[in-house]
């Protein structure tokens, strides 16, 4: 759902209701409805999900309560082993739970509950090897990560924000120079070479890699 700003009156709520904040079908337009809908983004692709546009999931996001969702933050039940290379270890794709046919969207995909199920058991890679994926070894990345991704009650955790920008009270969801502002995103900022970054490793590229100027390597 888009409109100009300010929203006019009796403008027409429809939209994408995977995105929509609850007080949208109460019929009030703010611009905490942007922020929630970035959550509900985050959510999708920190969590690899599909969101669900009804039902008792979709119930649970508007209520703030994303324990359907695969957690955001690192801990040993969520860790899985990789080689030198980042390739995933562990057991074979045939030990994946397919689920029936109750937990697979109509495009084939699995729901969320079956990925909920399925997060951290079959590890085997179909990919490309991520340590050539421009014609060139893996430089170098970062063995340690920071405090707010690796101990799940700091207060900068990626699940801790997502919760504040999907809270179901609009009043109390953060501003964007608020989020910008949280440690987890000036970290990144610091980091950031480019207006996307796609890296598959285990924390990102190292330090001593980020002070190099060079275009398309294996970071």
């Amino acid at each position: 759902m888009a409109t100009s700003w300010p929203a006019p009156q009796g403008i027409d709520g429809e939209g994408d209701r995977e995105y929509i904040g609850p007080e949208i079908l109460m019929g009030r337009y703010d611009k905490p409805a942007d922020i929630f809908a970035l959550g509900m983004s985050m959510i999708e692709i920190a969590g690899n999900v599909q969101l669900p546009d009804n039902g008792l999931h979709w119930q649970h996001l508007r209520s703030g309560d994303i324990s359907d969702v695969p957690s955001l933050c690192w801990s040993v039940d969520s860790t899985m082993p990789r080689d030198a290379t980042g390739t995933p270890l562990g057991k074979s794709d045939d030990s994946m739970d397919l689920g029936s046919d109750d937990d697979m969207n109509a495009d084939g995909s699995p729901t969320m509950h079956l990925r909920k199920r399925n997060f951290g058991g079959a590890s085997k890679s179909l990919s490309h090897d991520p340590a050539n994926l421009f014609g060139s070894t893996r430089r170098g990345e970062l063995r340690r990560a920071p405090s707010f991704i690796k101990n799940m009650d700091h207060e900068a955790t990626l699940e801790k924000m997502i919760l504040w920008m999907i809270t179901p009270d609009p009043d109390a969801r953060p501003r964007i120079d608020q989020l910008l502002d949280t440690q987890g995103m000036q970290w990144v900022e610091k980091r950031r070479r480019a207006g996307a970054t796609v890296f598959e490793g285990n924390w990102g590229p190292a330090d001593d890699v980020l002070a190099d100027d060079a275009e398309m390597m294996d970071v």
